[in-house]
């Protein structure tokens, strides 16, 4: 598990945009001195820029750097284009929201319970990934179908939310049957020029970039790229783009330009919020658009390892008069706790969001250590009697909390984000 560098001290402020943009470069400026950030941050309200910066980690791999034109793998921010074109297929009259899954795919299994708007906001009940994904090096379009067609429904389709990679794989699909000349020249023609986006494209199809930002992450207290496996592999429409390319889109969206506005909407939801964020090896981004407090929060990185979830909450707290939490160096320090408490917390565990992800719990010459599926251990101390951490310097960790039955289960934090398991075995 790679861990960050994080304590944070609480502050709330109301300042004027001039302050909000010194507070802002303050905050990313801290964040990078403590290499937990490389990468470039636009930040808006009420359309005024307060801040347009790159941050570069000094000392580093100088393929490291990066520029204002650099250009990044955006992963699952991809999916903002996604949505886009299912709309602008609604728009054409080429689909309803409404319509279900077996209309176009008929054999697939509870298609006509899935409908088009359950794909979209992540309500279909599809898994978050394809069994086994990791296996293969490509998957075409038909292939990708075939392979969703074997997966369960974890829920009814429309009564929860679970985060569908696999939803998405569909929708990326019905673009490129409905639209008259497939995905990528339909997403080329309707956002990529319509909204002048001259510095985005797809990733898979692109034989060289210009200021391309290659992908980094920490390894054993270093900073090293990522293999070139990590950079070059398929992902279905997935996505470089630059920061200023997705501010622009965020800028037209609404506009009723290129899209009708009420459609334009949609992709917003019902909290006026359009929020994605997008990693994998070498790379977090992340898109933030809230129509209601005027907020748009856009960062493009080329690190891994940077405290996600606490820069995202972190930036909004700010930007709304909240109590946020400024970074600061951490060092924690173990106890020790007994054979006979660390011996409740063994066991296997799987990701409520994926269950393929099992982690193994096992109690060995006085600690405890974590297995993942492939066997990778790693060793953790206790600071409490619940609450672990592999790294001294990080905030993130594991812990273990009971249920009524006195069971525990494990907790993960990794960037910030907190990933419940249940207990397998």
């Amino acid at each position: 598990m790679k861990l960050l560098t994080f304590f944070f001290i609480f502050i709330s402020l109301n300042l004027s945009a001039q302050q909000y943009s010194k507070e802002l470069d303050h905050y990313f400026t801290a964040l990078t001195d403590l290499k937990n950030f490389n990468g470039n941050v636009k930040v808006a309200k009420d359309n005024k820029v307060l801040l347009d910066k790159t941050y570069n980690i000094s000392g580093e791999d100088k393929a490291l750097q990066i520029n204002k034109n650099s250009k990044f793998i955006i992963a699952s921010v991809s999916k903002i284009f996604v949505k886009y074109g299912i709309l602008k297929l609604v728009e054409q009259g080429k689909l309803k929201l409404s319509d279900h899954l077996n209309q176009y795919i008929p054999d697939f299994p509870n298609g006509e319970k899935i409908s088009i708007e359950n794909l979209l906001f992540h309500q279909s009940g599809l898994p978050r990934e394809i069994k086994d994904y990791e296996k293969y090096d490509h998957l075409s379009l038909e292939k990708t179908i075939e392979l969703s067609k074997q997966e369960s429904l974890q829920f009814k389709p429309g009564t929860q939310t679970l985060y569908s990679n696999v939803g998405y794989f569909i929708l990326h699909y019905l673009i490129d049957k409905l639209s008259d000349k497939g995905y990528w020249h339909f997403i080329r023609e309707e956002i990529i020029q319509k909204y002048h986006l001259k510095n985005t494209g797809e990733f898979n199809s692109s034989q060289s970039l210009s200021d391309f930002a290659y992908g980094f992450s920490a390894e054993g207290g270093k900073i090293v790229p990522v293999p070139q496996t990590s950079i070059n592999r398929f992902e279905t429409g997935n996505y470089f783009s630059t920061i200023d390319d997705l501010y622009n889109f965020s800028q037209q969206l609404t506009s009723g330009k290129n899209i009708r506005k009420d459609l334009a909407l949609k992709m917003f939801g019902q909290n006026s919020q359009l929020m994605q964020a997008g990693g994998r090896p070498g790379y977090r981004v992340y898109y933030y658009q809230d129509l209601k407090s005027g907020i748009t929060f856009i960062f493009t990185s080329n690190f891994t390892d940077i405290p996600f979830q606490k820069v995202t909450e972190d930036i909004i707290n700010l930007l709304n008069g909240q109590p946020y939490r400024f970074p600061q160096k951490v060092s924690r320090k173990a106890i020790e706790v007994s054979d006979e408490i660390l011996k409740q917390y063994t066991g296997k565990f799987a990701l409520e969001a994926d269950l393929s992800q099992v982690f193994t719990v096992i109690l060995e010459n006085h600690f405890l250590y974590i297995l993942d599926k492939d066997g990778e251990r790693t060793k953790i101390y206790p600071e409490s009697q619940t609450s672990f951490f592999d790294n001294p310097e990080s905030e993130d960790g594991y812990q273990f909390l009971s249920d009524k039955d006195q069971q525990y289960r494990l907790m993960i934090i990794s960037t910030g984000v907190r990933l419940n398991t249940k207990k397998i075995q």
